[in-house]
């Protein structure tokens, strides 16, 4: 013998509801981040030079990369030059996994001579697209 069918309780139903709210939020949390990536800005990165410290073997500078556009960069390559009078230019770089878009990603490069009392020029090479 078949019992008869109770009625859906409202239990029932605000769980459903709260479920298709959660689904639908995704889709719309999904949507809008594949509108926003199509217009997005290449990576822009520019490397600023910070504090100088003395290390046993020379100075450390260290930097911060900032990537000022939209999407992400990997294996960003990062070149340091230190001009100083009556030396040889030391060339010293420095690779930073990834630096995601509107991050500033911290850093440092290694020179035998005090680059403040030279020209030190700091500058992103490349990048991978992660």
């Amino acid at each position: 013998m078949r019992k008869p069918h109770a009625e859906t309780s409202a239990l029932e139903w605000a769980s459903a509801a709260l479920g298709l709210a959660l689904l639908l939020l995704v889709f719309v949390v999904i949507g809008r981040d594949a509108l926003r990536s199509e217009g997005t800005a290449p990576p822009a990165i520019r490397v600023e030079a910070g504090n100088i410290v003395r290390t046993r073997d020379g100075f450390l500078v260290e930097f911060e990369a900032i990537n000022s556009g939209g999407e992400a960069a990997a294996a960003v390559t990062v070149e340091g030059t230190l001009e100083t009078p009556g030396e040889a230019q030391q060339t010293a770089g420095a690779t930073l996994d990834y630096v995601a878009g509107g991050a500033r990603v911290p850093g440092g490069l290694f020179f035998e001579h005090d680059p403040r009392g030279g020209r030190l020029t700091l500058r992103a090479q490349g990048y991978q697209q992660p």
